[in-house]
């Protein structure tokens, strides 16, 4: 992955002339969806499509669309996260399975305590339970990042054929992934480590209560421009995977 190719999927976003305004829209949805869950993010999810279809339909060259059809948006949005949930969905019944596994024992602990002078140990059974839903944990953790990584040439996929069914159609999508490996890799490795950056920062911020407000400026704005990076970065990668003359 070339430094063009990360400078231009990095910059792109400051070129457009509205784009203080176009931003802003996208935090506030981002924002919004804090009160009314998911519902916003279809809006945002849909105008990173319309980012990617310019990408791999057009020139290549990813521009900021116009916040405009904003039922068009909430449809498309849509279809982009039913794709993105489908190879994320056995890391998260995994994750909710593992967590339950920890819970209760923790809570069983601790409302021992409660009724007793000290902290109780664990019984030999919950300890058992405790012990295999960390290891649940960990292999959760390791299939939702393989269905977030899997995710991305699956949903360009799909926006290239307009199809929410083409994200099962791994035979036609493969050669995206077969061809522009290190696209996608470093795409997924600099989102992700943008991303775990982002909520430290976040994170460090929310300690003080004066900086609760600015922290969430900082996730809203941060989450957008991250989203478009994003979109512009894995549609890359996937117009240049089945640009290679074998993927035809």
């Amino acid at each position: 992955m070339g430094s063009g190719f990360i400078s231009t999927n990095f910059s792109y976003p400051l070129k457009d002339p509205r784009w203080v305004l176009k931003l802003t829209i996208g935090s506030l949805l981002i924002l919004a969806s804090m009160a009314i869950p998911l519902i916003p993010l279809f809006f945002v999810a849909g105008f990173c499509l319309r980012i990617m279809q310019r990408v791999i339909h057009g020139d290549g060259q990813p521009h900021l669309p116009e916040w405009e059809d904003w039922e068009w948006l909430f449809k498309q949005g849509f279809r982009l996260s039913e794709a993105g949930l489908v190879y994320a969905m056995p890391g998260l019944i995994l994750f909710i399975v593992g967590y339950i596994m920890v819970f209760f024992p923790l809570l069983g602990m601790s409302l021992s305590s409660m009724t007793s002078s000290g902290l109780q140990p664990l019984s030999p059974d919950a300890s058992i339970l405790l012990n295999k839903g960390v290891i649940v944990l960990g292999v959760a953790t390791c299939l939702t990042l393989a269905g977030a990584f899997l995710s991305a040439p699956a949903a360009m996929h799909m926006v290239a054929k307009d199809d929410v069914k083409a994200i099962f159609r791994i035979r036609e999508w493969w050669p995206a992934l077969q061809h522009a490996p290190g696209q996608f890799i470093g795409a997924f490795v600099l989102i992700t480590l943008a991303a775990i950056l982002l909520m430290i920062l976040v994170t460090a911020l929310t300690a003080s209560v004066i900086l609760c407000l600015p922290a969430t400026i900082l996730f809203c704005a941060g989450s957008m421009v991250l989203s478009l990076i994003a979109s512009a970065l894995f549609a890359s990668a996937y117009r240049k995977g089945m640009s290679h003359p074998s993927s035809n």
